[in-house]
């Protein structure tokens, strides 16, 4: 038991030190990147989700075929709305996903700030 914790120590103190002077360059570099990626990719989900684009694109089609000015009058009201409320949707994602990419960058320095500020 001994001849084996001898043989794996350096190892072990060795890759536990590694990491923790690795760790900073890689959430700046492929873990942000892996970040980004993952996000761009939510917000395209979303996108798609919500669909504002089909909305838009559609907005002067009448609703259930009516095709008189009352039908055309009243899909287009109703499209710019349901515009402007996915609008406002994906916006508030778009923020969300904005929030959480400062979040992953100031971390890391937040917590390494508050432990040196304890060490003073």
């Amino acid at each position: 038991m001994t001849q084996s914790f001898l043989l794996y120590a350096p190892k072990i103190i060795f890759d536990f030190c590694f990491d923790i002077l690795y760790f900073l360059p890689w959430w700046y570099s492929k873990g942000l990147k892996q970040t980004i990626k993952s996000l761009w990719n939510f917000l395209l989900r979303k996108e798609k989700e919500l669909a504002v684009g089909v909305w838009i694109r559609n907005i002067h089609k009448p609703l259930l075929e009516q095709y008189g000015w009352q039908g055309r009058v009243k899909s287009i009201v109703l499209r710019i709305g349901q515009i402007m409320m996915r609008s406002v949707i994906l916006c508030f994602w778009i923020f969300i996903t904005m929030f959480s990419i400062l979040l992953y960058v100031i971390l890391p320095l937040l917590v390494i700030w508050q432990i040196i500020y304890q060490i003073i």
